[in-house]
């Protein structure tokens, strides 16, 4: 990604980058402050995007600009049946996050098998054995209620699915198994082996995107201050148990901290050129 532009006005990036994707161009929009945003565009694509960002300062309020901010707006994993009712587009989710898909999938169906013999899921999965390495990953598809569940895969669902297009498939999987090793030992070591979960990966995911947007904001991944302090809350409340749920607070802290590290690994590189 090459930066070919700054703004000031958030609004204006926002809107120019939302047309260029809705035309296939690969446009991001790094907000400063309201009052300044830097635009960076696919290398190869570059003399196009400028062509279209002359175009743009022409004529800012140009109805198609806005058209083609509500149509990206519109969420595309979901289409309309006949009767109007939405239904999940996983053919769209598969093509475009493999592995954001599988996990999910995964973690959909180890849940099933919970429901149906607890007693034999939870003794294959936890980490009960740690000479058997496949322990120290496998707690993460483990899920003990169906908030638990839904809390976690609509968070891996939200980072992963951006991670993956942005960094591919092979990166997000080292992310997640490292992650998923760090923080599982981090609960391990610290308290027992009685836990589960896939939250641990999401706060890796949510550490990475939070230090990424400060240190590398070309590449595209970044979480909004609001939900860092709602994270950040969410782990300090686990820590003083006054919450009405048991949480694995130290996989929460060893999965940020591996995330955060993730990030300033790869603070160098850019997001991918084309997302399919």
């Amino acid at each position: 990604m090459h930066k070919f532009a700054e703004l000031n006005s958030a609004q204006a990036a926002q809107l120019f980058a939302a047309y260029c994707v809705a035309q296939g161009l690969e446009v991001n929009a790094v907000v400063q402050q309201p009052t300044l945003a830097e635009l960076y565009g696919a290398t190869e694509q570059l003399a196009r995007i400028e062509q279209e960002f002359a175009r743009f300062l022409q004529q800012p309020a140009h109805p198609r600009y806005q058209a083609a901010a509500w149509q990206l707006s519109q969420p595309d994993t979901q289409k309309l049946q006949d009767d109007g009712l939405p239904v999940f587009n996983w053919r769209e989710l598969w093509r475009q996050a493999p592995l954001t898909s599988a996990l999910l999938l995964l973690c959909l169906l180890v849940y099933l098998w919970q429901q149906l013999d607890w007693r034999s899921s939870s003794g294959a999965l936890q980490l009960t054995e740690p000479t058997q390495l496949w322990r120290w990953f496998t707690p993460m598809l483990l899920h003990f209620s169906l908030t638990h569940l839904v809390f976690n895969l609509a968070w891996w669902l939200y980072l992963g699915r951006q991670f993956e297009q942005r960094l591919g498939l092979v990166m997000l999987l080292n992310v997640t198994l490292s992650v998923a090793l760090i923080s599982n030992a981090a609960q391990y070591f610290m308290v027992n082996p009685n836990f589960g979960g896939l939250s641990g990966v999401v706060y890796g995911l949510f550490g990475y995107f939070w230090i990424a947007g400060r240190l590398n904001p070309a590449q595209g991944l970044s979480i909004s201050p609001g939900l860092v302090g709602f994270m950040l809350l969410w782990l300090l409340l686990g820590f003083f148990d006054v919450l009405w749920v048991s949480m694995a607070n130290w996989a929460h802290l060893g999965g940020l901290l591996a995330g955060m590290g993730w990030a300033w690994l790869l603070r160098k590189q850019t997001g991918r050129e084309h997302v399919q």
